[in-house]
């Protein structure tokens, strides 16, 4: 028998009550890791005498150098948030009695293959995708490469990036996906539910003023729903761990664009992007990925996703 994370959820104090705090808790690590960006952000805008109409631009782009501030240093600053959510998201567990290991294998070791097959793996169909298109429209790309600050921010992508990244799947496919696991057993409905809490957390993104909402939303859904696939048919975190990464590390490092919520100094930009376009080609990558990882891994039929979760036996299961 496959073993499954969800078999991990009936680990430690279950009660509905308890996974509110811990929300809570966590979005409070995650907001006081805000306040280096709202600090710093009030520091330039006295000391160099920022308008308010260059400030409101960088409310809405976060485009560190409105600021006067170094692209690199507003990186950290933005990885800080998640830092404090992670750290956040342990107190909760520690209140819970459980651990981040439960959250992401059944096993005793962390699967450190997996996450750099997911990684390398999504790094290269991405990049596949990014070439096809510039064969198309080359006039479209920008290379910009910045010499010392670009190997500065490849330092950053490389040991600091993967806290956002991954706090983000500690907490919606990890956390929040087991706690579902206590309520509901049908996987669809949990898939549903972490996906659309997965993107309201992106709602405030500079993408989403900038393309609207309803486009940038389905692309939040679908790449929810498509991580917690993945975690749902390997039973484990650590694909989705390489996957997440590699997607940030490629809008952070290789390519980024008008919009984007990260503004760096990457090897290329792009001037314009269709969002639909965008959302549609992530589709048929992650369909791709899907594949060849079910192969792999010979992960069940895909069709499994439609039975529900029966072996979890929780005496604090909650009743609402």
């Amino acid at each position: 028998m496959q073993l499954n994370f969800f078999e991990n959820a009936n680990k430690g104090i279950n009660h509905f009550a308890y996974y509110v705090i811990g929300v809570l808790i966590t979005l409070i690590g995650y907001f006081i890791g805000q306040i280096p960006l709202i600090l710093v952000s009030f520091y330039a805008v006295d000391k160099y005498d920022i308008s308010t109409k260059v400030f409101n631009e960088f409310e809405k782009t976060i485009n560190f150098e409105l600021l006067n501030i170094d692209k690199n240093v507003g990186f950290v600053i933005l990885i800080l948030m998640f830092a404090f959510g992670t750290l956040g998201l342990w107190v909760a567990l520690k209140i819970q009695k459980k651990s981040f290991l439960h959250m992401i294998t059944p096993k005793s070791t962390i699967d450190l293959g997996r996450i750099f097959f997911g990684f390398v793996f999504w790094l290269g169909l991405g990049i596949l995708g990014e070439l096809i298109s510039y064969g198309f429209q080359p006039n479209e790309y920008v290379f910009q490469f910045s010499g010392p600050n670009f190997f500065i921010l490849l330092l950053i992508a490389i040991f600091l990036l993967p806290i956002q990244t991954s706090f983000e799947e500690f907490f919606f496919r990890g956390y929040i996906m087991q706690g579902l696991s206590n309520l509901m057993k049908n996987k669809i409905h949990i898939i549903i539910v972490s996906s659309i809490l997965f993107a309201a957390l992106h709602g405030t993104n500079p993408e989403v003023k900038e393309y609207g909402i309803g486009i940038m939303m389905t692309y939040y859904i679908i790449a929810g729903a498509f991580l917690a696939v993945i975690v749902i048919m390997d039973g484990r975190l650590e694909l989705a761990l390489g996957v997440h990464a590699a997607t940030n590390f490629f809008g952070a490092v290789l390519v980024s664009y008008e919009g984007s919520v990260l503004q760096t100094d990457s090897l290329f930009k792009t001037s314009e992007i269709s969002p639909a376009l965008m959302t549609f080609s992530f589709a048929i990558t992650a369909l791709i990925f899907l594949y060849f990882c079910s192969k792999r891994y010979q992960w069940p039929p895909f069709s499994s996703l439609l039975s529900p979760i029966t072996f979890l036996r929780s005496k604090d299961l909650a009743v609402v």
